[in-house]
């Protein structure tokens, strides 16, 4: 008698199959290639599609960025001067590298909206005084500067220290937030009168000090002129710093400052 085996209660037994059927293989048909629509008659073309612009390298892009800094540079040195040695040099001089020899001579700022007109050095550079009526000029490596300043005549009358004032505390008494500077001694200074083609014209010469933020203190010799017309007070004045200051510097300050005429 054939027992028959217990399993478990729901479970099944399989039998292992002799043949496995085989997988279908699909076949695919190539498709054929989708024909372009056709345009109706008399209706516009469509636009065709635009090529997208190619990444530039960033080397390129790096040598781009690092020429837009000479623009402004070019633009400010072309309208203070139109001296080709003094243009290459402030944007040599702003970079750090060595510049080329100034230009020797003089040049004349003869504004036809100005009263006045001077001789200064070629080599310099001129930008309008953008808080009052008058330009400043200066030698950007050695900081050599001359500035004409229009003034109301001082109250007193006295033009000498009004000229003193006029060309130490430029502003109001400070250069700077930090930097102070401190009128002369009256006995420091030195006043000529001279008339030159019915005008008279005072000249002065005078030390001054500058006491920086860091505590140093800068000494410049200055050089000046005012003249009064037309209830003007008009000066100006050319200083250099005391450690630059020499032979050849006091040269070229007097012929700036004494080249001063009004109109």
């Amino acid at each position: 008698m054939i027992s028959r085996l217990s399993k478990p209660a729901g479970q099944r037994c399989s039998l292992p199959s002799a043949r496995r059927a085989a997988p279908r293989r699909r076949c695919r048909v190539p498709r054929a290639a989708a024909e372009p629509p056709q345009q109706q008659p008399g209706a516009q073309p469509r636009p065709q599609p635009q090529p997208q612009p190619q990444p530039q390298p960033r080397r390129s892009v790096l040598l781009r960025a690092s020429a837009l800094p000479l623009a402004p540079l070019l633009v400010q040195a072309a309208i203070g001067s139109n001296d080709a040695t003094t243009i290459v040099n402030s944007v040599l001089g702003a970079y750090g590298l060595p510049t080329l020899k100034a230009s020797a001579g003089y040049k004349v700022w003869d504004d036809f909206s100005d009263e006045w007109s001077f001789e200064y050095p070629r080599g310099w550079v001129a930008r309008r005084n953008s808080l009052r009526r008058g330009v400043v000029i200066s030698d950007f490596q050695t900081a050599d500067k001359v500035a004409v300043e229009e003034l109301d005549p001082p109250p007193d009358g006295d033009l000498a220290a009004a000229a003193v004032a006029a060309a130490v505390l430029p502003g109001g008494g400070r250069l700077t937030q930090d930097d102070v500077l401190g009128l002369p001694a009256k006995g420091a200074v030195r006043v000529a009168a001279e008339t030159v083609d019915g005008q008279e014209y005072l000249y002065l010469e005078f030390p001054s000090e500058t006491i920086t933020r860091s505590g140093y203190q800068i000494r410049r010799r200055n050089f000046a002129a005012a003249a009064l017309r037309r209830g003007k007070l008009f000066v100006i004045a050319a200083s250099v710093r005391g450690d630059q200051y020499n032979e050849a510097k006091r040269e070229l300050l007097e012929h700036t400052v004494r080249s001063f005429r009004l109109r």
